[in-house]
């Protein structure tokens, strides 16, 4: 098992250039448009996917025609032109309405090279074809968790009449030593915890229903404006609310994520989950159940847990889902559940389903089998569940 674990995180900074600093990002913005829609004709016209072929085929026509800029925008331009029509190759082979990918709305320029940018805190400077700007940068408090992080690349972006800086870090995080496990096991209103120690068991269910409450506001609140606007009005109304469920959601998720995130460290425990591969394939219950299940963004929620506890360093593990809320945990009799309620009908066990879930999934990690864990567990359960309630 890997001692470290390469942590990754992006921020967001405004920039505050002169109006002759503005100008020139305006040129640097309709140029690099100019270098992606050429590399973008080029591997349409001639179903180019290598990024090797098509450098080969039009760096140096680029290279003659846009002498004044520094190489490496060439570079990028062919990174994001091949993402581009990747993207759309693989989504007209599902869908036959798919329009073709345009440069028109770009408004991205793409710096993963060194040679293009050096980022100060408090200020950028990035190599153009008026030579080097240095911009300054508004910081925030968010931002002071990075300092000391290494910059791995970057995004320059303009949204309206400003100009952003999307900064990735990287940092290096050892990872502790664990002295037990966590189980957690993500449902539709709760994440449900079971934390497995040699010399002790504790479960936690983590409320979080007002994430489903908020998404089906919103539903109904769409609905009603699909049925009642038509053309821009609609289009409007639907971004705007679906905007804001989605940061009224990921807020939910963000916190119920940093609390077991605190847990993980507090317990010294490792955070083991579900593999949810292919999992809403299988989903085949019906169109109402379907939309629910659907609209519950299990996977944020795991990736958000993840990068909170390696920050802290604790690397989750992943384990097979299958069963994990049917198997009996003392007996490891297979049982149907009966609502919210599971019970064994070998043994008599009975508990919340989703604890349950929880418990397996951390008892299937191969460093917790050995551990005498069900007289302890049973113990805990006989107890009340401690409650978190996310907000």
């Amino acid at each position: 098992m890997s001692n470290s674990s390469l942590l990754t995180e992006t921020c967001k900074f405004k920039l505050e250039p002169t109006e002759e600093q503005r100008k020139v990002l305006e040129g640097l913005f309709s140029t690099y448009r100019s270098m992606v829609g050429e590399c973008l004709k080029r591997a349409m016209s001639m179903n180019i996917t290598s990024r090797k072929r098509l450098h080969e085929l039009i760096y140096g026509e680029l290279r003659r025609r846009f002498r004044d800029y520094p190489s490496h925008y060439i570079y990028t331009a062919i990174t994001v032109a091949l993402g581009m029509y990747k993207s759309y190759r693989r989504l007209s082979r599902r869908k036959s309405n798919i329009k073709p990918p345009s440069v028109e709305l770009l408004k991205v320029i793409l710096l993963d090279d060194t040679h293009l940018f050096w980022f100060n805190w408090g200020s950028l400077k990035i190599a153009t074809h008026k030579g080097h700007l240095v911009i300054p940068l508004r910081l925030h408090e968010h931002a002071e968790k990075f300092r000391g992080w290494q910059v791995k690349g970057s995004r320059l972006v303009k949204d309206g009449d400003g100009y952003y800086l999307h900064v990735t870090f990287k940092k290096v995080v050892g990872e502790k030593e664990c002295e037990g496990l966590l189980g957690i096991d993500v449902n539709e209103k709760s994440v449900d915890l079971a934390i497995i120690k040699p010399d002790k068991v504790r479960f936690v269910k983590i409320d979080i229903s007002e994430a489903k409450y908020i998404r089906d506001r919103y539903f109904k609140k769409r609905q009603s404006i699909q049925r009642r606007t038509r053309g821009e009005v609609k289009a409007r109304l639907l971004a705007k609310y679906s905007r804001r469920e989605r940061r009224r959601v990921d807020a939910i998720l963000h916190k119920v994520s940093k609390v077991i995130a605190e847990i993980a460290a507090e317990e010294k425990v490792k955070p083991v989950m579900e593999e949810l591969k292919d999992m809403r394939e299988r989903m085949k219950y019906g169109r109402r159940m379907n939309r629910r299940l659907h609209s519950m963004p299990f996977r944020k929620v795991q990736f958000s847990i993840s990068y909170k506890s390696i920050e802290r360093g604790y690397k989750p593990e992943y384990v097979d889902a299958r069963n994990t809320s049917r198997v009996c945990p003392i007996c490891g009799e297979l049982n149907k559940p009966n609502g919210h309620i599971y019970k064994c009908r070998k043994c008599g066990f009975q508990a919340d389903r989703h604890i349950v879930a929880a418990w397996n999934i951390a008892t299937r990690l191969q460093m917790c089998r050995p551990l005498p864990l069900a007289a302890k567990a049973t113990e805990a359960l006989r107890a009340e569940v401690e409650r978190i309630v996310i907000k």
